[in-house]
């Protein structure tokens, strides 16, 4: 009976710490992730988010024109593209306030490209490229679009800063048109001349310093290593962890102020460079860009494995001003939509650059009709990412943006004159991320343990249930046995020399000895 009652006591501490471990252990790596992912000074992930360790892979694809002088004469643009040009891209962030009463953060950012030749598929940036001159053609289509009149000054202008180019395309090497930069001659003392030139000392925040009154303007030379000039706040997460990243101002405001609305003005969705853990496929991903002055919702697509892992893949785009009634606020005006992964960044960036996805991926096919030479595809042209969601880490991710211009003909200025309509591609980028073995083995060692414990859970729960009933079993096993007579067969001794005969004759006697229970025997008595 001792060895029963161990038994089942031992199964049921089994049992019952299983079911501890069951319910417990979850919730308290469930508590640990939402403490560890709050932005507080000295810890690992606040190490991790201001500086993180490892680069971004940046590639950049340029759109050589292979027909300039046809365009110049209206027929249709054809490109071929050139690429990758690789860049690992370090992004830092720097000069931090904390405010501990409102649990949030401030600070700068500074983003620095190297040039990866190893990765770049044999291009050195030496490669010739025939261009759209950027610094030309935007000054020209901002003036048609906001002051037509102002048309024969730009011409003049363009003629005395750029010296009389004889076409709108530039021949140039790749490293110039990304880096290094293209000249622009600001020592010129005509009325034009002199009256764009101040303009875009004051506008053109890009322009690269090269001389007393000299310049050069490229693609990422301007921002290459220099700190970005507006400051970012955001919620900290220690006291709530779903606000981690949030973002709360951009540039000392609470909100934009380019947009005729205040949602598509609103800061919706964290920094993009962390995200609350805990989510699920009916939380979409959400993340500020102020490089395009608008937030960005990912949505959930389907289960996915990265390296082992696995993962939750999500998939963003531009949207449809012309048919959502929440993105009409992004149209140029009211009655010039358009239509759907389209984006005007004209507002925001201050040049005529119209956003979409790399070769006009999931675009109306009327853009595709327009240039010849682009190939859209779904693997190499979609906006994704992979997340794990537990931990909300992403372990691989693509943000790519195609950059465009539309041209048309100008009659009031010489070098597009004739041009056809088009909206022009000039180049795209890809910011991406395959997340190294190295962090992806912490993220497998979280699940490794959890596995552990689960085996553990499954193996005490089962185990003490086991134990438990073969308690049970044997405790009624003994139980039934207990109840049972014991019965004993006596045979006299028969003894030779006994005179005395029995009777009847040759009959032996036998008793039966019976075990009565003493509360029977007592019941006899009375």
């Amino acid at each position: 009976m001792v060895s029963i009652k161990k038994l089942a006591i031992g199964g049921g501490v089994m049992f019952v710490f299983g079911i501890i471990l069951w319910c417990g252990f979850p919730a308290l790596i469930r508590s640990q992730i939402k403490k560890a992912i709050g932005l507080k000074p000295g810890t690992e992930i606040r190490e991790m988010w201001s500086n993180f360790p490892l680069p971004l892979d940046f590639k950049v694809y340029l759109f050589n024109v292979t027909n300039p002088d046809e365009i110049a004469q209206g027929q249709k643009p054809i490109v071929k593209e050139v690429g990758p040009f690789f860049y690992d891209e370090y992004k830092m962030k720097l000069d931090f306030v904390d405010v501990e009463e409102d649990d949030t953060v401030e600070y700068s950012m500074k983003n620095s490209w190297f040039f990866n030749p190893k990765k770049s598929n044999g291009l050195t940036g030496d490669e010739d490229m025939v261009f759209p001159h950027l610094m030309i053609l935007g000054m020209a289509m901002m003036t048609l679009k906001e002051k037509p009149s102002a048309m024969p000054v730009v011409g003049k202008a363009v003629d005395s800063i750029f010296h009389k180019p004889a076409s709108l395309f530039v021949k140039a090497k790749a490293k110039d048109i990304l880096f290094d930069g293209l000249p622009v001659d600001c020592t010129v003392t005509d009325f034009a001349g002199s009256a764009v030139c101040k303009l875009l000392k004051t506008e053109a925040k890009d322009l690269m310093p090269d001389g007393e009154d000299r310049y050069k303007f490229s693609l990422f030379g301007g921002k290459n290593g220099s700190v970005v000039p507006g400051r970012m706040k955001v919620l900290r997460g220690i006291k709530n962890y779903k606000d981690v990243g949030r973002v709360l101002e951009w540039d000392g405001k609470p909100a934009l102020d380019i947009w005729p609305e205040d949602h598509c003005n609103a800061y919706n969705g964290t920094d993009s460079t962390i995200f609350a853990p805990l989510f699920g496929p009916d939380d979409d991903i959400v993340s500020f860009g102020y490089e395009i002055c608008r937030s960005i919702s990912a949505h959930y697509r389907y289960h996915n494995k990265i390296k082992g892992v696995k993962t939750l893949h999500y998939t963003a785009d531009l949207g449809d001003m012309s048919k959502n009634p929440l993105e009409k606020c992004f149209c140029p005006t009211p009655d010039t939509c358009l239509t759907r992964n389209l984006y005007d960044m004209t507002k925001c960036v201050g040049a005529p650059i119209i956003g979409s996805p790399p070769h006009f991926y999931d675009c109306e096919k009327n853009w595709l009709d327009m240039v010849d030479g682009l190939h859209p595809n779904q693997a190499d042209h979609e906006m994704d990412m992979d997340f794990e969601p537990m931990t909300a880490t992403p372990l691989s991710a693509h943000k790519r943006l195609q950059f465009n211009m539309f041209i048309q003909p100008i009659p009031k200025f010489k070098l597009m004159k004739n041009f056809p309509e088009a909206l022009m591609p000039l180049f795209w980028v890809e910011e991406g991320i395959l997340l190294a073995d190295e962090f992806v083995d912490k993220i497998k060692m979280v699940f490794k343990i959890l596995s552990i414990v689960g085996f553990f859970k499954w193996l005490l729960v089962l185990g003490g249930l086991g134990m438990c009933g073969a308690a049970g079993g044997l405790y009624y096993k003994n139980r039934e046995n207990s109840g049972k007579l014991d019965i004993t067969k006596v045979t006299p001794n028969n003894n030779n020399n006994n005179t005395e005969k029995s009777w009847p004759p040759s009959m032996n006697i036998s008793t039966i000895q019976a075990s009565v229970p003493a509360n029977l025997d007592k019941n006899e008595r009375y």
